[in-house]
C-alpha cells in the first residue's frame, strides 16, 4: 500500500455517531478496492502489486465489497483501521529505518503483530511481522503479506524479504533448501523456540537467547525440500 487513506471514518450525514452502528474495513481491504475498482486491475496484476496470492486477494476484494456494501444499504458507519497490509516497500516513511540495529523477521500466524502465534513453517506463512532490533530493545512492527511459492520454490519469499532489508528471520521450522537460500541472501536464522508469541520470539533474540538455526531444527517430513 503507497499510503494510509486521507480519511478513516464515513457515517450517513445527520446522525450522531452513538446511534450508529459501524462496520470495519481493514487497510488490506481498502487497498483490494483500489486496485480492482478504483483501478481497474485485474486479480493477477492487482494480486502481485499486494505481495499476495490470486486466491487471497480475491477472498479480501469480497470481503471488503461485502463490508462496504452493508454500511451503505443499511446506513451503519465506516470505519478503516487495522488488517493485514505492509506500505509499499520503498516508501521511506513508513519502512523502518536503516539506522542502528537489525532488522528481524518472524512468520506468523494471521493477523500477525507481537500478539500473533508465530507459524510452524516459513514458507506455508501469510504473513510476516517485521521489526528492528537495537542495542537489546524491540522497535515498533510491521506486518508484511507473504507473496508465497510454489512447492520447491523458496526463492521467491526470501528475496521479497532480503529487499525489505531483512537481516534475521526466527523460525519454527524450514527445510534444507529455504535455510540455503535464506543464508545465500545474508540472512541468519534461529530457531524460534517454541515460544508462544511474536512478541516474545523477538524479545528473546534481542536478549541473545535464541539459538542459531541447525540440522537438528530442519522439517523432516513434507516441508524438508522446500518450506
Amino acid at each position: 500500500m503507497s499510503a494510509l487513506p486521507k480519511v478513516n471514518y464515513f457515517k450517513p450525514k445527520g446522525i450522531p455517531i452513538s446511534d450508529l452502528d459501524e462496520r470495519v474495513l481493514p487497510l488490506d481491504g481498502l487497498e483490494a478496492l483500489r486496485l480492482a475498482d478504483y483501478e481497474g486491475r485485474n486479480m493477477d496484476e492487482a494480486a502481485a502489486r499486494m505481495g499476495v496470492s490470486r486466491h487471497t486477494f480475491g477472498r479480501l476484494l469480497r470481503r471488503a465489497r461485502h463490508c462496504v456494501a452493508e454500511a451503505l444499504v443499511d446506513g451503519l458507519a465506516l470505519r478503516i483501521e487495522g488488517g493485514v497490509c505492509a506500505m509499499d516497500a520503498l516508501t521511506d516513511d513508513v519502512r523502518p529505518s536503516d539506522s542502528d540495529g537489525v532488522l528481524v523477521a518472524v512468520p506468523s500466524q494471521e493477523p500477525g503483530g507481537l500478539l500473533a502465534a508465530p507459524h510452524a513453517h516459513f514458507g506455508r506463512c501469510s504473513v510476516y511481522t517485521l521489526a528492528r532490533v537495537k542495542a537489546g530493545e524491540v522497535g515498533e512492527a510491521m506486518v508484511r503479506a507473504n507473496a508465497g511459492h510454489m512447492p520447491g520454490d523458496c526463492a521467491n519469499p526470501v528475496q521479497i524479504l532480503a529487499r525489505l532489508g531483512v537481516t534475521v528471520l526466527l523460525a519454527g521450522g524450514m527445510g534444507v533448501r529455504p535455510l540455503q537460500a535464506m543464508q545465500a541472501a545474508g540472512i541468519a536464522v534461529y530457531h524460534n523456540a517454541g515460544l508462544p508469541s511474536v512478541g516474545a520470539c523477538l524479545e528473546a533474540f534481542a536478549q541473545n537467547r535464541l539459538a542459531a538455526f541447525g540440522t537438528e531444527h530442519l522439517c523432516r517430513s513434507g516441508c524438508a525440500s522446500g518450506e
